[in-house]
């Protein structure tokens, strides 16, 4: 199977929604939605109870479906946020998530539907899956790190143990530290890597190789981008 099936598992439970046997929404069978609901009702320092958190989804389906899965099994109130909405729609979402006093604790967003919003008033980042270009991934941070962000943001990535999102992430963290601050190098890493990577999210062994390769171009880049830095205050000095 391609590596998307199980990095967006929407489409592998949407394949089972067709089986006539089985009755059940795929948020009942799936555990990140359980974590979610515990993660929002702890109120302990690793908690969600006592802030707001933004929770981006690839899919607009899987956005919709996780909102009515925090409705019907925690009695959670979560907006959705996607490209098929209003722009009156999505400020209504918007403005109901901002409300400190009588809004929402979550916002469940698609990556479409997400992008072009601010919300730095949040800190808790909930990826529901991982987005399969670097590009996307800045993209949903910055929803968050923007200007008037008081705290450092907290990212969260529920994960399939062995799974090709877990790989996926592992890529991100170990060859390009994609999570710890943007650096524009990315889209580059990926066009370099980003076919043989897909055959690597299926294989630990070539994963590791196409780390270690990423590493190596990411330490490059890094290295040649900041000489050009240096170049031009050596020129305007």
């Amino acid at each position: 199977d391609h590596p998307d099936v199980l990095i967006y598992p929407y489409a592998m439970y949407r394949e089972l929604s067709n089986d006539p046997l089985n009755t059940e929404s795929w948020w009942h069978i799936d555990p990140r939605v359980n974590w979610l609901l515990e993660k929002l009702s702890d109120d302990s320092e690793s908690g969600f109870a006592n802030d707001k958190v933004l929770v981006i989804a690839h899919h607009r389906e899987t956005a919709e479906g996780l909102a009515e899965g925090l409705r019907v099994l925690g009695g959670y109130h979560a907006p959705v946020f996607h490209e098929g909405l209003s722009l009156i729609e999505r400020d209504r979402a918007a403005a109901a998530f901002a409300d400190e006093e009588d809004g929402c604790q979550v916002l469940v967003c698609s990556e479409i539907g997400s992008e072009g919003r601010n919300f730095q008033f949040c800190r808790h980042l909930v990826m529901f899956d991982m987005p399969q270009h670097p590009d996307q991934l800045e993209q949903r941070i910055g929803r968050l790190d923007r200007i008037g962000q008081r705290h450092a943001i907290e990212l969260h990535v529920p994960n399939f143990t062995g799974s090709p999102g877990e790989r996926l992430m592992r890529w991100y963290h170990e060859g390009m530290d994609a999570f710890s601050a943007p650096h524009g190098v990315g889209s580059d890493l990926f066009d370099a890597f980003g076919d043989a990577l897909a055959d690597a999210l299926l294989d630990d062994e070539a994963l590791d190789e196409i780390i270690e390769e990423t590493r190596e171009m990411f330490t490059a880049k890094l290295a040649e981008r900041d000489a050009g830095r240096n170049r031009l205050l050596e020129l305007n000095a």
